[in-house]
């Protein structure tokens, strides 16, 4: 038989969320979807960008 944690008092599922997202903002975990987007596309630009330099490098020599 598993044991589950389950809380005593249903209300505080609320506040326990809002707990969550807290600690996570104060680690820099918790971004919105639209930040997540701005990071993902500025990362793939960057790895873009410098493979396409390294490839010009190898062809130039």
């Amino acid at each position: 038989m598993t044991k589950k944690n389950l809380l005593v008092v249903p209300e505080c599922e609320q506040m326990l969320q809002h707990y969550r997202e807290e600690i996570a903002m104060e680690f820099g975990i918790h971004r919105s979807v639209q930040e997540m987007d701005a990071v993902s596309r500025s990362m793939t630009r960057k790895i873009m960008d410098e493979t396409n330099k390294n490839n010009n490098t190898e062809e130039c020599e």
